[in-house]
């Protein structure tokens, strides 16, 4: 049996944080293949988010550092047991009937599934989030040599290895990039599938098209300059990673370093 872990970023979603847990609940007792735990990442909410995670059944973990949708996401990364992880938003935008394909996808070789909302189609989008969705997926594809439809979508599975063989920096959105770049320098083939995006469904939108396209365009380009072509391990590397090592790369620590 395989292990997930879905990890859930929230802050103040009060509003539509049961609607995703009520859906992943029913869609995960039709999965019996897989043992899954649901992580919420209590993004320093003000409202009863974390209380409301609780009663749903799902494990509550809190971002200790500065807020950000990187900074909870590692968090809850960190804390996962699970050999595959699974991302998705709080908003009720993304729909968890979507999950089992996704997984389905993540065959041999496959280090990471992306849901493409420019196939499955968006009702959040507006005609400046699509562009600028559009410009810096092809931006991606220029600086990386492999073009994906919809980077930087927020519903995303891949491997555990992708999150603990390197150490992550990003604090905002653009970990969406950060991990794609991983993933290729893991040798990982990534595939996307048809995703439909809801509307937001209430409380309030996080992300600035302005100030977080800014960060996505930066670090995509810095992702580009370091290169993400898979890396030979050295001849004295060992061939097995400890369990020890494991705790310690996905430990606390590997969370507050770039605070």
């Amino acid at each position: 049996m395989t292990n997930i872990s879905i990890i859930i970023p929230a802050k103040n979603e009060e509003e539509t944080l049961g609607r995703v847990l009520d859906d992943l609940n029913r869609v995960v007792e039709q999965m019996p293949d897989y043992r899954t735990e649901i992580i919420c990442v209590d993004d320093h909410s003000t409202d009863a988010t974390a209380r409301l995670a609780r009663s749903y059944g799902a494990r509550v973990v809190q971002n200790k550092n500065k807020p950000g949708k990187g900074l909870a996401l590692r968090a809850g990364f960190a804390a996962a047991t699970g050999e595959i992880l699974v991302m998705l938003d709080a908003d009720y935008s993304h729909r968890a009937e979507e999950l089992p394909r996704m997984l389905g996808a993540l065959a041999e070789g496959v280090g990471l599934v992306i849901g493409s909302r420019v196939v499955g189609g968006s009702e959040e989008y507006t005609h400046i989030r699509a562009l600028g969705n559009v410009f810096l997926s092809a931006t991606l594809g220029l600086c990386t040599k492999r073009y994906l439809s919809d980077a930087l979508n927020g519903f995303k599975v891949f491997r555990r290895d992708v999150f603990t063989d390197f150490r992550y920096t990003s604090k905002a959105f653009e970990i969406e990039i950060e991990i794609i770049a991983n993933a290729m320098r893991k040798g990982y083939r990534i595939v996307e599938v048809s995703s439909s995006e809801r509307a937001r469904a209430g409380g309030e939108m996080k992300s600035r098209v302005v100030r977080h396209g800014t960060r996505f365009l930066l670090r995509i380009l810095w992702e580009g300059l370091r290169g993400v072509e898979p890396k030979a391990l050295p001849a004295t590397a060992p061939a097995v990673i400890s369990q020890r090592d494991l705790q310690i790369s996905n430990s606390p620590m590997n969370v507050n370093d770039s605070k």
